[in-house]
């Protein structure tokens, strides 16, 4: 099982990294569907990530984009989902956070993870989380949660890893939606 939760987080960053290609016939224009709130972000990257995300767009349950519905998929203002394809207007700095709560059911084996994105300046810095720790990435804490009947998203003293160079990020902030 620590194998299929493993290929789960690899597989979301590959379609968060894959699966936001430009489209430049895209006309469409970016909308906020309801998400509110930022996160605060600590640690030694903060240098070049800066210390803030503001989430403004938000997907709940598209199992067709993370392989579950016990997802919330977090993004920046300048990116949203249309048609299950993620869509930009700027390819050279956003964010994109896949942030799943098998609390609830849906694995056996691991209760969270994250798999988060962020661009900056044309960079792309990956991080992970999964807990319990598995051997792999880092444990995201016991402050991490998604409720989807209060529809929020809780960053408490949340840990993720960077997954190049192993330096850690910790995330605190609520998010909530419509």
């Amino acid at each position: 099982m620590k194998k299929k939760v493993k290929n789960l987080l690899y597989c979301s960053t590959f379609f968060l990294i894959f699966g936001c290609g430009s489209d430049d016939s895209t006309e469409e224009e970016i909308i906020s569907n309801g998400a509110h709130g930022n996160i605060t972000l600590s640690g030694d990257e903060t240098s070049e990530l800066g210390t803030s995300l503001s989430v403004v767009n938000i997907e709940v349950a598209n199992a067709s984009l993370t392989g579950t519905d016990k997802s919330v998929i977090l993004l920046s203002e300048n990116i949203a989902v249309v048609d299950n394809e993620f869509v930009y207007d700027d390819d050279q700095n956003g964010f994109v956070i896949v942030a799943a709560d098998f609390s609830t059911g849906g694995s056996a084996d691991i209760d969270s993870s994250i798999s988060m994105t962020i661009i900056k300046d044309g960079v792309e810095y990956r991080h992970a989380c999964s807990s319990p720790y598995l051997n792999f990435f880092t444990a995201c804490g016991d402050g991490f949660g998604i409720d989807f009947d209060s529809k929020s998203v809780t960053f408490d003293s949340t840990t993720v890893i960077n997954t190049e160079d192993d330096t850690i990020l910790t995330m605190d902030g609520t998010i909530t939606w419509d």
